[in-house]
């Protein structure tokens, strides 16, 4: 309950009473702060949405961090030869990023795309002294706007859009954007886009606005360094005025606010008025950069070397893979897949075989199973990749033969899929694995080795840039954790199916995802209450201007349902459905604008639930999402993120919510409200009004396993990111709806599996939340004795 009403009974009360205001004053005031005090211990308290010291350090990411080479730390971070003993300390950081050209590009278009990220990387590498750089860059030439996998998304110039970034937002879903147009619009390329890097993997704010206290909004124009330091020679920050002229170093120290052309002890804001200061807790550029990697990055001793310490940039590498679909189904057939009835295994096999059936016959596909191993001989499967028009059969046999046997070896599983990748050609921009397990990783034996070993497995997979999407189904503690550090270790995608029933759901949300089709919106009888009724079941898709594909999918539970369904197009006209193992769907190429309605005929067995979904192929208009951490403690907040992105970038409007469902691990459900309000809203957790970055903060974690999180967003004339240096006010989104789902496992890091992985599950059951009902005691006793204390004073 809000204070304000706490305050408002208690007031009531009073009145009630008519106690003498002393003495009313004395209980509120101890009752407060009793109440104040204990509350965060309980519930924790909520922070915005900033980065804590080292988080961007911490987070898996396609990067070389400086590690020691060898001797007694080796292997550990390091930012000095100092840090590794008997040993040495790699000069600098090396940071891979991915590129999304959302249009195709032409050779000349590439050649500037290319020439733009050398010459970043080269600002970069001067503004940290020689501490970063750009290694390689992979380029994906005509992609989509699907998903979260890009660090640079570049839009056409049909969709006109300025240098922005989703600040703090690296390897959570964030990116940087620019239209191929406005790249020559500024005299240095490379240097706007090292200023957007450091926004997005360093959490830096701007140093050319003064904001209002409290990171609030633009008041007037600012720089750090100031104009006067700047005219007595001082060079510009990387993060300031691009006006100033080359900006090649970063703020430090701090300035002079009695000379501002002393800048002896510091150049950075001697007036502590830029967004910098008033949102980073008044650090320089250089004290951020330290912020965000502790033990990596050193600042300079006193002012910053103008010539990187004497070093040289290393050139970037560019790989442009070519745009072939090519996956590998890794699959579970350890002994706890038997468990259940219908078994795990019977609904895997649905799942896989909706895989199969929904992907076209261009799409590159392979399977691997694994129990204690996933080798061939002992029986496991082993389909090499081929396209589906050669091996579609094959596949389908192939799971059909998929038998629970013993133990869980997913790293096996996984280093085959690599292996299997490689053979067929190697990574190419849309290569995926999808894993499926119901238990942890157990061999090889003992435990110690079978951890290294997945973790060998997954580093291989992040160095390659194969992200793995993964569910897990099943009861065992900590499993949840597992899978969701598999993804994030890989810069993959984790959904839940806790539940084995939706293992084909969140199969068919893989395909989709993989084949760069946005979940537009969803229907689930199960969530909702609703019980299928025999015919003429409609439900209503909209689908917006410019899709390019469109997919709709009829999903229900139980082999013995079964149904008709075909889509009515806005025009009237009829769309049939193709089969699957439990299912429908209908793809549309190049889709009529405006509402598309499903029409289902139920005929025989009824099913018990079902699932509709839409989904669209769009370059332009997107909702990516991602987690601040994968995997919390109990009693810990979770951070969600939503980032809505239409023509010239991300888009917000700051009176709407972006909604979402959660599905808790005891099956009850809830709901989590996003807001792109900052500060303004007192524990949102929001970092910045109007930047285009949607948070949630989900506090009722009191249970462990996992938690999953469905986005809406319905964007209808929504403006541009606020965050930005040049903003369009004319430029309003067309309507788009979107959905998207993510899931967070909560548990502790010493959760190990309640059972073996070939003997009987045990499910978690709900957890007895002591802090919960602790917290309640302490307050019942508090008004036990405010009781008194008024009862003793009537008498008197």
């Amino acid at each position: 309950m809000p204070v304000s009403n706490i305050l408002k009974v208690i007031c009531l009360l009073s009145d009630l009473l008519n106690l003498g205001s002393r003495l009313w004053r004395m209980i509120i005031f101890c009752l407060l702060c009793i109440i104040g005090g204990l509350g965060p211990f309980f519930y924790g308290e909520i922070a915005y949405a900033q980065t804590t010291e080292g988080e961007l350090e911490g987070r898996a990411a396609p990067l070389a961090l400086r590690r020691c080479e060898g001797g007694a730390n080796a292997g550990g971070l390091c930012n000095q030869d100092g840090d590794c003993p008997g040993s040495t300390c790699p000069d600098r950081n090396v940071f891979n990023i991915s590129v999304a050209v959302q249009f195709n590009a032409t050779a000349a278009e590439l050649t500037t795309i290319q020439n733009m990220i050398s010459d970043g990387s080269a600002w970069l590498f001067d503004v940290t002294d020689g501490q970063a750089e750009f290694g390689e860059a992979f380029i994906y030439n005509n992609a989509f706007g699907t998903g979260s996998d890009a660090d640079l998304r570049i839009y056409p110039s049909t969709s006109p859009t300025w240098w922005g970034a989703n600040t703090g937002n690296w390897q959570v879903g964030g990116s940087m954007s620019i239209s191929i147009d406005n790249i020559p619009a500024v005299d240095r390329p490379g240097e706007s886009l090292a200023h957007e890097f450091f926004h997005l993997a360093f959490d830096a704010k701007d140093e050319y606005e003064e904001v209002a206290v409290g990171c609030g909004a633009w008041v007037a124009d600012a720089n750090c360094p100031n104009a006067a330091a700047i005219a007595a020679g001082e060079t510009p920050s990387l993060m300031g005025s691009r006006d100033h002229g080359p900006r090649s170093e970063l703020c430090w120290g701090q300035g002079n606010p009695a000379n501002l052309t002393d800048v002896t002890g510091g150049n950075h804001d001697a007036t502590n008025v830029t967004e910098q200061s008033r949102c980073r807790n008044n650090r320089s550029c250089w004290a951020q950069a330290i912020w965000a990697y502790p033990h990596t990055i050193m600042a300079p001793a006193g002012a910053p070397d103008p010539d990187a310490n004497g070093a040289t940039v290393d050139v970037t590498r560019f790989v442009m893979p070519n745009d072939t679909t090519r996956v590998v189904l890794v699959l579970d057939e350890s002994g706890s897949m038997g468990l259940e009835s219908p078994s795990r295994m019977a609904r895997l096999k649905v799942a896989a075989k909706d895989f199969v059936a929904l992907a076209e016959d261009n799409t590159e596909l392979g399977i691997v199973s694994y129990s204690d191993d996933a080798e061939a001989t002992s029986g496991r499967a082993n389909i090499p990749i081929d396209s589906l028009s050669h091996n579609r059969a094959a596949c389908n046999t192939a799971v059909d033969n998929l038998t629970p046997t013993n133990w869980t070896n997913i790293g096996d599983g996984l280093q085959k899929a690599l292996a299997m990748i490689t053979t067929a050609g190697g990574v190419t921009a849309n290569t995926f694995i999808v894993l499926m397990t119901d238990g942890l990783n157990n061999r090889p034996s003992p435990q110690a080795t079978a951890d290294a070993h997945l973790q060998t497995a997954i580093g291989d997979l992040l160095t390659a840039g194969v992200p793995v999407y993964v569910t897990c189904t099943g009861g065992d503690i900590g499993l949840s954790s597992q899978c969701s550090e598999i993804a994030t270790g890989t810069g993959g995608f984790y959904v839940d199916s806790e539940d084995p029933n939706r293992l084909p759901e969140a199969f068919i949300d893989f395909h989709e995802r993989i084949s760069r089709r946005d979940q537009i919106t969803s229907f689930a009888t199960w969530a909702s209450g609703t019980k299928p009724g025999l015919v003429g079941q409609e439900k209503t898709i909209y689908v917006e201007e410019g899709t390019e594909s469109a997919t709709f999918v009829l999903q229900w539970h139980g082999a013995n349902a079964k149904a008709s369904m075909y889509m009515v197009d806005p025009n009237g006209t009829h769309h049939q459905s193709k089969d699957m193992p439990q299912g429908r769907f209908v793809r549309i190429a190049s889709p009529v604008q405006g509402n598309w309605d499903m029409v289902i005929d139920w005929s025989g067995n009824m099913p018990a639930g079902y699932v509709t979904r839409g989904y669209s192929r769009n370059r332009i208009h997107s909702l990516g999402a991602g987690v601040r951490y994968a995997h919390v403690k109990p009693g810990e907040p979770i951070y969600i993120y939503a980032y809505p992105r239409s023509n010239g970038g991300s888009v917000t409007n700051p009176d709407k919510r972006i909604m979402g469902s959660v599905s808790r691990p005891d099956g009850s459900r809830d709901i989590i409200e996003l807001n792109d309000m900052g500060h303004g809203l007192t524990g949102s957790g929001d970092d910045e009004a109007a930047d285009g970055i949607y948070t949630g903060v989900y506090n009722l974690t009191n249970l462990k396993g996992p938690y999953q999180f469905l986005l809406r967003a319905d964007v209808d004339q929504w403006g541009l990111s606020q965050d930005q240096e040049r903003v369009d006010a004319t430029r309003l989104s067309p309507r788009f709806i979107r959905e998207v789902r993510v899931s967070v496992a909560v548990g502790d890091p010493g959760d190990i599996e309640s059972s073996p992985d070939d003997g009987i599950v045990v499910k978690p059951s709900p957890e007895f939340n002591w802090c919960f009902w602790v917290f309640w005691l302490v307050v019942l006793l508090i008004l036990l004795v405010i009781w008194c204390i008024i009862r003793r004073h009537t008498r008197n």
